[in-house]
């Protein structure tokens, strides 16, 4: 059982992208059946396959920063010395950290306080648009806790299985 749940926490956000395309390419290929054989579409699902777009990128963030594969220029690091490197990537990180923060912020005050305040509803599936934007938070929340995560690994010199972007 502990081996399970210690390879659903490491690979959590994958699974979940996983899920999550595969439910966004059925409702696409719903849509796209629906309109061709029947002349119809399925409003609801044109707004569940956005919403389910949204989760999607937010979380395969969240799994760009658990394996460290975020975009970013790393060239002119390459003339650097190792620890000069390491310690620029730290404070790159720690910066993105920062901004992470304010997100995750203003992300709950938008859906704990704003949008108690003046509701919002989706057109046609008619849900509360807290639990939607609430991804936004908790994401950004969950790229904070992969980053330092692998920052731990890296002092730790614990294995990590990513594309190392700091390679020597």
């Amino acid at each position: 059982m502990r081996k399970k749940l210690l390879w659903l926490y490491n690979n959590f956000e994958q699974v979940l992208c996983g899920l999550l395309l595969t439910f966004l390419m059925s409702l696409l290929f719903t849509q796209v059946i629906s309109r061709y054989f029947f002349s119809r579409s399925f409003a609801w699902a044109t707004e569940l396959s956005t919403f389910t777009f949204l989760f999607l990128v937010y979380v395969a963030a969240s799994l760009g920063a658990q394996k460290g594969i975020h975009i970013r220029v790393t060239v002119q690091l390459q003339l650097l010395p190792e620890k000069v490197r390491n310690a620029t990537l730290f404070f790159t990180d720690l910066i993105w950290i920062v901004f992470n923060c304010f997100v995750i912020y203003q992300g709950f005050i938008l859906v704990g306080v704003r949008m108690v305040q003046r509701p919002l509803i989706s057109a046609v599936m008619m849900w509360d648009m807290r639990y939607i934007f609430l991804i936004i938070p908790l994401t950004f929340l969950l790229q904070t806790f992969r980053i330092i995560e692998l920052w731990y690994k890296r002092f730790k010199n614990i294995d990590v299985k990513e594309a190392d972007i700091c390679a020597s």
